[in-house]
């Protein structure tokens, strides 16, 4: 009698892999598994590198015409973008305004991601970036996402049935680039909370970072905190939130995580 070798459970990199069916099938089978594995394992297929650069793929597929510039290709696009980023952030309440003088040290660094609109002659319709926070007792830099926005004739909700993801590809690009290093996310913004949490950041205290990253991400004015000194702000770890990626967590030495709201 012929004894049929056991076969062995598919790894989570080959199950992460597209099948013949494409990448349907790896949306599919992601969604099917959202509903029975645990949350760990949830959360490793949306953080391992096989994971980002498949839903990363996936992602992209759904923003026809858009292209994500960073690095040298985006310091090959010339020098209009810059105009385009600072009228782009004046017009938003929320944001402060940033000019070449503050974006040229980041993009020639590596930390400026760009979406463009192809079909627009290039029209820049998107951008994040990381900027540099300050460095922990071990002399490590760490970084804040900002300036992460997407124009308004370009926002999921605003296209109907045309919506692209645009917001969602920036933050897959830019945390998969830049998973090597310590990072974080600062909001009072419930979207912005939740699309963290969709791109398996982990929501932590605030006094779990490293004091000085801790002293140095709190700068918001009186108006707001509620007190002169921002050690005792009264919004930190209720409206507002940190959030960290997974692979800065893990280098935190995973600390206790706070539930999403």
């Amino acid at each position: 009698m012929k004894i049929r070798a056991k076969r062995k459970p598919p790894t989570l990199e080959v199950l992460l892999l597209p099948k013949t069916k494409g990448l349907t099938v790896l949306t599919e089978m992601i969604g099917a598994a959202a509903g029975v594995v645990p949350a760990g394992l949830k959360t490793a297929m949306r953080t391992s590198l096989a994971g980002e650069l498949v839903l990363r793929a996936l992602t992209e597929r759904r923003t026809p015409g858009i292209k994500y510039v960073s690095g040298d290709a985006l310091l090959a696009l010339g020098e209009d973008w810059y105009k385009q980023i600072e009228q782009i952030t004046k017009a938003e309440p929320h944001l402060l305004t940033k000019t070449r003088l503050d974006l040229e040290p980041a993009a020639i660094d590596g930390r400026v991601t760009l979406a463009i609109d192809t079909g627009e002659s290039d029209r820049v319709v998107g951008c994040i970036v990381l900027w540099e926070l300050e460095r922990d007792q071990n002399g490590h830099m760490w970084y804040e996402l900002g300036t992460f926005v997407v124009v308004p004739d370009h926002r999921y909700g605003a296209r109907g049935p045309k919506a692209m993801p645009i917001a969602d590809a920036l933050y897959r690009r830019v945390l998969h680039a830049h998973r090597t290093k310590n990072i974080l996310g600062t909001t009072t913004n419930i979207h912005a909370i939740h699309t963290g949490q969709r791109h398996g950041m982990q929501m932590v205290s605030f006094h779990a970072l490293p004091s000085e990253v801790h002293l140095a991400t709190c700068i918001c004015p009186i108006s707001k905190t509620g007190t002169s000194n921002n050690a005792m702000c009264r919004i930190k770890d209720a409206n507002c939130r940190v959030r960290v990626p997974h692979a800065t967590w893990t280098r935190m030495g995973s600390p206790t995580r706070l539930p999403y709201p």
